[in-house]
């Protein structure tokens, strides 16, 4: 929600703007934009198989490829298939896609995996003073200009001292988008690597309803400003 929709090329363009909002990335942020820490390693790849949004080719006929959208906190490309890389002059990918043949190919924030760093789950767990792991996304709501962003989980596990404490009930953190990457403090290595997704992301005059995949690893920030929740 806070990368994959600013980053939609054609909503970058205004496509969105009357319906499902704009963003607040431009065109001109591409090259030098800090959108966050510099553990903060995005790429755009539907090769993956196990993704739920996995594919050879987009619906332009452009062949999927594993590609750098975000490179230690770096903005480098927007997802942008090929009418919309035409449109505004930047380079893309191949996340163009329709839901339906009566539907034209738009971009989509498919397909976009968080890159694993170097500590286990543990010791990520370790560092922490007094935190919520959070699990279970059950809400989400993000401003139209896919900037400030606030979510809700299911259920958190409390950490205090560098130790998982007890559960906490229907915790909530809020935010800015660039604000919130660039206070990544730590990334979890590969063992705690999870591919998650909706089969329902909305988008789109006429609407469709397409299914998006992404992985990540398990991650810190600091200085979130968590509310709710009960234990």
């Amino acid at each position: 929600e806070s990368i994959g929709h600013p980053l939609e090329l054609d909503r970058i363009l205004g496509d969105e703007r009357n319906f499902a909002g704009t963003s607040f990335v431009t065109p001109d942020m591409f090259g030098h934009y800090r959108y966050g820490s510099e553990l903060l390693n995005v790429t755009f790849d539907p090769t993956r198989p196990e993704e739920l949004a996995s594919y050879g080719h987009d619906d332009e006929g452009t062949r999927a490829e594993r590609t750098w959208l975000i490179r230690r906190g770096i903005l480098e490309r927007p997802l942008g298939g090929a009418v919309s890389q035409a449109r505004a002059g930047l380079p893309g990918v191949a996340n163009a896609r329709a839901d339906n043949w009566n539907r034209p190919p738009i971009d989509w924030m498919a397909n976009l995996n968080l890159g694993p760093g170097a500590s286990t789950f543990d010791e990520l767990v370790a560092r922490i003073g007094r935190g919520v792991f959070m699990q279970t996304n059950a809400s989400w709501s993000i401003d139209d200009s896919r900037n400030k962003f606030q979510f809700g989980c299911e259920r958190g596990v409390l950490i205090e001292d560098g130790r998982m404490k007890g559960v906490v009930k229907n915790p909530n953190y809020r935010g800015i988008s660039a604000s919130f990457w660039r206070s990544l403090a730590a990334v979890g290595d590969a063992s705690t690597m999870q591919v998650l997704g909706t089969p329902y992301c909305g988008k789109g005059e006429p609407s469709q309803i397409i299914g998006v995949g992404h992985a990540t690893p398990a991650c810190v920030f600091t200085d979130v400003d968590v509310f709710g929740g009960e234990t």
